[in-house]
Order: structure tokens, then sequence, then C-alpha cells
């Protein structure tokens, strides 16, 4: 149709062809029809109206939150893969290679033995027994460590028993002292005794007058020489860590042995680093376990046996009780210590004993005495009185059997009455000091429980396996 504007307006069909719209030279602004369509937008120019331009920006940082999820994801797969390569290859090869019988007894050999301990030959020597049992539902847990060096040795015990409570003890010797402690949850006790020496070493004395399970500390002598006499004795090698499955990388030898009373087997294995140290000794089975360590390694003299301390020599005397005319009795030191002889410090003495259960002490009630140094050179007189006031001569005499001008066991104490029945009969024979009468002390907590009577059962079986 002639004059019909185009729909943007800027054309007019003129019956043949479209020209520009010009009105009056100017350009006619088209005018365009609303629209109802609510799914069309318009630009939106200003400030502050909507805009698609965040939500562009919104996928591409959901596009980012994705990669990165994906690498932490890609990370962790990695971790594992790397962790599974490590537990699983890498950490087998680093493990000490098993052992053949002929190694674990080459090794074994070139331990500290007991007698080169005991001698001092060892030098400074540690071992640590722990055990934890498991009785009537109740958790027992021990703890024994043994010290011993040319010079010194001490000796630790401690053992737990739940709502019992725990009790320790604690020893320390040289060629000058003997210092002993107790410990409870109550109390605190820790006395010395000066000496003037030993019979012997001080690890010698310890060790062979322990009550602990000394012998636990050379478990892998007794198992090596067991396996050599006996060749049916089971033994097998593997990887394992040690003293459990955080420890160090080791590599095991490990035999079986049934004990009198038990239902189960007691395994017992001796671990070995890859330099052929060793490590330890573990004996277990379902209820019971115990762990030994020991070492080359220096140690001191604990704080607590610095005290000073009011009691007298470490001393008893054979057959005590006085029953005739002329009696006897040798004297018994503990650990075998020895006391000089000073002046009138010593003396023999006649006393009657009798038991304070209340307070768990003896009461001491000295009847006679003589200085010893009097009693060692040709006899002591003294005069006693019967019920009826008839006085009766007695000789006192101390006999230094070995001639080291010093008290020690072996030595002799007689005395010797004109009458039969002499008033001193029932009475107890003795020594003393200026601090008392003289007696030995149970210094170690008494290894009576269900746990060391199974290491006393396995420790003879060892003995038995080996001496045959």
């Amino acid at each position: 149709m002639v004059g019909e504007i185009s729909p943007d307006g800027k054309f007019v069909w003129n019956g043949t062809e479209w020209i520009p719209n010009e009105v009056n030279g100017h350009e006619q602004i088209p005018v365009t029809p609303a629209t109802d369509n609510v799914f069309q937008l318009n630009p939106q120019g200003q400030e502050g109206d909507l805009d698609w331009n965040p939500v562009e920006e919104k996928s591409r940082e959901g596009g980012k939150a994705k990669l990165f999820a994906m690498s932490v994801v890609g990370l962790l797969i990695l971790s594992a893969l790397s962790w599974a390569l490590y537990a699983f290859v890498i950490d087998s090869m680093l493990f000490p290679d098993p052992y053949s019988k002929d190694k674990f007894f080459s090794v074994v050999d070139e331990q500290p033995s007991e007698e080169d301990v005991m001698s001092g030959e060892a030098g400074s020597w540690i071992c640590d027994v722990e055990l934890k049992m498991e009785q009537d539902g109740m958790t027992i847990r021990t703890e024994f460590k043994m010290y011993a060096s040319e010079d010194n040795a001490r000796s630790y015990s401690k053992i737990s028993a739940g709502i019992f409570g725990s009790t320790s003890t604690d020893i320390w010797i040289d060629k000058y002292q003997i210092s002993w402690m107790s410990e409870d949850s109550e109390s605190f006790t820790a006395q010395t005794v000066p000496i003037s020496g030993l019979d012997s070493s001080p690890a010698n004395e310890l060790i062979a007058n322990s009550s602990g399970p000394i012998e636990m500390c050379f478990m892998h002598h007794y198992m090596a020489e067991g396996m050599k006499n006996d060749p049916g004795l089971k033994f097998s090698s593997e990887k394992e860590r040690f003293p459990d499955e955080d420890g160090v990388r080791a590599v095991n030898v490990e035999t079986k042995m049934e004990l009198p009373g038990e239902d189960e087997e007691m395994n017992i294995a001796v671990y070995f680093d890859d330099d052929d140290n060793m490590l330890g000794t573990k004996i277990s089975n379902s209820t019971f376990e115990c762990i030994i360590t020991s070492e080359l390694k220096s140690f001191s003299k604990p704080a607590w046996a610095e005290v000073d301390s009011s009691t007298p020599m470490l001393i008893d005397l054979s057959d005590n009780l006085i029953y005739n005319a002329n009696h006897s009795s040798e004297v018994i030191s503990q650990y075998n210590a020895t006391y000089p002889i000073s002046g009138n410090e010593q003396r023999i003495v006649i006393y009657e004993s009798d038991y304070d259960y209340e307070n768990d002490t003896d009461i001491d009630t000295i009847r006679y005495e003589v200085p010893l140094d009097t009693a060692m050179n040709g006899g002591a007189a003294l005069q006693v009185v019967t019920d009826s006031g008839e006085e009766v001569n007695c000789t006192i005499t101390f006999s230094d059997e070995d001639s080291d001008s010093r008290i020690s066991s072996g030595d002799i104490v007689t005395v010797s009455c004109d009458d039969d029945y002499s008033p001193v009969w029932g009475m107890v024979l003795g020594l003393a000091d200026m601090k008392g009468v003289a007696k030995q002390v149970n210094m170690e907590v008494p290894w009576i429980s269900p746990a060391f009577t199974i290491i006393a059962l396995l420790g003879a079986a060892m003995l038995v396996s080996r001496r045959e």
C-alpha cells in the first residue's frame, strides 16, 4: 500500500520500492505499539536495576568450587594410595629379615649373661620387667627394675592391684651403705645403714638375694639354651613391631611353652632391630603380658638414698634362742655386708623380744650386754642371778673367723654358763650398736601374686629345658 511505513519507521512504500521516510528533512521516529508479552525483558540501564551479570558470576564461582572439590578428592585418593603403598609394600621392606636358629643363637650369645652382670663385668646394666595380668576381674600390674654396675646396684619393685592401691620398694647398695625405701598410698619411709664393705660386688649380693623376677631379664639366654638342648622346641621368626603396633620395626624369634596348671600355652618372643641389637622380650597369653627390656646404660644414686637413719646393723644370729649352758650362734649379715669393730660401740646382748601387733613392730628389752671388743679378746665375764638369788657366772666370746677385724657373716658368738639352768635360758642372743639391736630387714614387696607364680613356673620350665 502506497504510503505504508515500515515497522521500524525508517522507510515508506511508494508502490514500487521502500524509500527513506523523511518529513521536512527529519527522520521520523516510529511509534512502536505497546506489547503485553510478560516474557519479554526490556533493557535496564539505570544503576540499581536488575541485570543478569551476577548470575553469570555465580555460575563461574560454582565451577571453581567444583574444581576445588575435585582437587581435594583427588588429593585424598592419592594420599590413601600412598599410605597403602607405604604400609603394605615399603614399610614391610624396611623390617629386618627373619632370623635362623643359628643367627638367633649367635646374637644371644653376645648379650651379657647373668654371671657378667653379677660380677660387674658387663658394665652399667639396667633391666625393666613390666607385667599386666587380668585376675578375677581385677587388673594386676607389677614393675621390677634391676640396676647393676661394678661399684653399686639398685632394685626397684612396685605392685598395683586396682582399688587396693599400690606399694613400692627401692634398694640401693654400694661399698659404703645399704639404703632402702618403701612407699604406699599412706606412707613413705627411707633408711640407710653405713657399712665397711661387702664380701662380693653389690650387684652379686643384690641379685643373688632378690626375691624379684630377676631370671626374666635373662629369658633370652634360657630360651636359646633350651632350643639347643631340645630341637623339638617350637621355633619361628617373623617381622613385628616392638613392644606394640606403634613401636619400632623388629624381627622376633618366638617359641611356645606349656605350664603346669595353665589352660593355654605361653608365647615367648625375643625382638631384635636391623642392627642385631636386642630390643626386649615379650611373654604373653590371653590374660597375661610381660614385657622385658635391658640395656647397657649408666645410672646414679637416687636422692632418697642420701637420708640419715637411726637404723642398727642389718645382722641376724642363727639359732639365737639360748637353750643350753654352752650356746653358739653364727653371724648372718644381710647382703653379706661387713661392719667395722669400733671400740665399745658394738655390743653382744642377751634380750627378750615381744611383738606389738597393734603397731606391727618388735619390742626388744635388753637384759644383759658386754662390749664386743672385750668378748673378742679372751671373752667377757657376765654374772647373772637366778630367781632364788644365786649368782651364775657366764662367759661371752666373739670369734672373728676370717680375721678381718670386722663383723661379717660366719663370725661366731658364744655364751657359756656354769649352771645348766641359767637364767638366760629362753632369751635371745644378738648383736647391737648405739642405734639398737641388730636385725635383718625385709626390704622388698611380697612377690606372691598369681602373676609371679606364673613367672616362677616359667623360669623353672626354662631351666629344666636348659639343663636337659
